[in-house]
């Protein structure tokens, strides 16, 4: 089953979307039916904790319950620091890295999965980056993981997508790799 880690903004996105559904932006509507696409296909959706923190201060609100009980919540595993860390080396924001981080890095609840195949982003900079820096990231992160021990040898770096190109490809049943 297809993983995706949902940012903060594309999260927003569907939770404002939610709250009026008659009168959609455009980023509100390609999240919402994102949101909808991976539900009705059985994707596992992720958000971070910091996404899920902030959202759990508002769970009063029937839109922000609807969303959390269709996500999971990413927790940072061993070795997820380090990466980031490296990652900011390479570029990205702090807060980027730590997005980026996580999709590689990151775990579920019972710590019976690592990273995730997708991360889903309105911050096109940070795509920008991620896709100049890709073949540069594959080999850090091969050299990294070849000195760790098993699960973590296994972390692979994800694609990372604008909402728009994840509906295309998932909408329709289709994976990325």
């Amino acid at each position: 089953m297809p993983t995706h880690l949902l940012d903060k903004n594309v999260a927003r996105r569907i939770v404002e979307g939610l709250t009026h559904p008659d009168r959609l932006a455009d980023e509100e509507a390609v999240a919402l039916a994102l949101w909808r696409a991976l539900q009705g296909l059985g994707n596992r959706m992720f958000i971070s904790l910091e996404t899920a923190n902030i959202m759990g201060r508002f769970s009063a609100w029937r839109e922000i319950r609807l969303f959390l009980d269709t996500v999971e919540t990413m927790y940072a595993s061993r070795y997820f620091r380090r990466w980031a860390r490296r990652l900011q080396e390479h570029g990205f924001t702090r807060e980027d890295a730590k997005v980026l981080g996580l999709a590689t890095y990151g775990t579920d609840a019972v710590s019976q999965m690592l990273g995730v195949e997708v991360v889903v982003t309105f911050d096109q900079s940070f795509i920008n980056n991620y896709q100049r820096q890709r073949h540069a990231l594959e080999r850090r992160l091969r050299f990294m993981t070849a000195q760790l021990p098993v699960p973590f040898r296994e972390a692979g770096l994800p694609e990372v997508i604008q909402p728009i190109e994840a509906l295309l490809l998932f909408g329709r049943g289709l994976r990325v790799h």
